[in-house]
């Protein structure tokens, strides 16, 4: 007869545990594996572009053309320098002569009231102080009567020169006092009229942020105003051309959208170029008094004469070049998209492109692209760079 043994012994326990501690690490990893291999599946899929190739066209004028941003003699920020809860608004009359309040869009004159802020409590502390100067004008008239008799008594040898110091402490005293009390007045009086924005030029109204009701906090922007006494033509050339123009030389300015051709001197050449396109900023001046240009209207600038060469160049669709966020105070930077291969993949790359004249629905571009390469034409706006993009026909 043959004895069978249950594995139930010590023995047995004993390799039951190994085997589970040894399962738990392995099915952990398994799950981290699991979960890793799902994060990495995921790859964004690319944008679908069109895209072409760049060529060279044969130029066909003598003067150089660039593509220019209407801009103003200068941005005003107008903010209140105390606080309080907002008022008023300037009310004006539209077409129907409805009253409104002031909005972007408006002409406003200089001194204009464009909004306040609640004066009573800056008009307590103005009467408060005034009360003070008068007291301090007081008490420094009864110290000089005073000094004045302690002059005479100490003459007289009635006092001695110890209470005549005196008398001569007090007066200087509360002659200090009605200074410090007439400084306070003075400040109390301007942060009474700092209840009131006025507008320091006569100027457009392009943004207001405050409404009734609101409180607002020192330094809050409340209108952005834009000086429209002389319009500005923002654009960017290249070295060769920027080495060749100076201050007043005259340009043209052309507007499609309003058909208007307007003349123009060059005020300001910035003496260093931009660090990413490598151009220089020009602004022009029109000298038109009645130019219906809008602020941010793109147009063409001419300069006659800067080019003799009818050199071929580079042009581009419309669509292929769109705009970059640019820098307070700079020109509208333009950027394009050229399609590279990486790894065998196609990838968008940026470039920044220097505009120039305007042909049809295509433009001359002075820099930036090179022949050959392969143009992103549609779909460059919903680009970045180092994207992956599909070539659809």
């Amino acid at each position: 007869m043959t004895t069978r043994t249950q594995p139930n012994g010590p023995q047995s326990s004993r390799n039951g545990e190994v085997a589970r501690h040894t399962y738990l690490p392995l099915a952990a990893a398994a799950v981290l594996g699991v979960a890793c291999h799902k994060a990495e599946s995921y790859v964004r899929p690319p944008v679908p572009v069109r895209a072409s190739t760049v060529r060279q066209s044969p130029q066909t004028d003598q003067e150089l053309r660039f593509s220019g941003t209407v801009a103003p003699e200068a941005e005003i920020e107008l903010s209140f320098k105390v606080g309080g809860y907002a008022t008023s608004l300037l009310t004006l009359r539209d077409g129907q002569g409805r009253t409104r309040f002031v909005q972007a869009g408006d002409q406003v004159r200089r001194g204009t009231v464009l909004a306040t802020v609640r004066q009573e409590d800056y008009r307590q502390s103005a009467a408060e102080a005034r009360g003070a100067v008068d007291a301090a004008r007081a008490a420094a008239l009864k110290a000089r009567l005073d000094y004045d008799r302690a002059v005479s008594l100490l003459a007289s040898k009635v006092i001695p020169p110890a209470d005549y110091d005196a008398a001569k402490a007090r007066a200087d005293g509360a002659i200090a006092a009605v200074d410090t009390a007439e400084a306070r007045l003075a400040s109390a009086r301007i942060a009474l009229a700092d209840t009131s924005l006025r507008t320091p030029v006569d100027a457009l109204v392009l943004a207001r942020s405050v409404e009734i009701g609101n409180l607002i906090s020192p330094n809050t922007v409340a209108f952005r105003l834009a000086d429209v006494s002389r319009i500005k033509v923002r654009f960017a050339v290249a070295d060769e051309v920027a080495s060749r123009l100076q201050i007043g030389s005259p340009v043209t300015v052309t507007a499609d959208a309003v058909e208007a051709k307007l003349p123009a001197v060059i005020s300001k050449l910035h003496p260093q170029s931009s660090s990413d396109a490598r151009t220089f900023d020009v602004e022009a001046t029109v000298l038109s008094k009645d130019a219906s240009l809008l602020l941010g209207m793109v147009v063409s600038v001419a300069l006659p004469g800067a080019s003799a060469s009818r050199a071929p160049v580079i042009t581009a669709p419309l669509s292929a070049v769109v705009a970059a966020q640019r820098p307070e105070g700079h020109a509208q930077a333009l950027v394009a998209f050229v399609v590279e291969q990486e790894r065998g993949l196609p990838i968008a790359r940026e470039r920044r492109v220097v505009a120039g004249q305007l042909v049809g629905n295509e433009v001359a571009i002075e820099s930036g692209l090179f022949p050959g390469e392969l143009l992103v034409v549609q779909g460059a706006t919903l680009l970045n760079d180092g994207q992956r993009v599909q070539l659809v026909p």
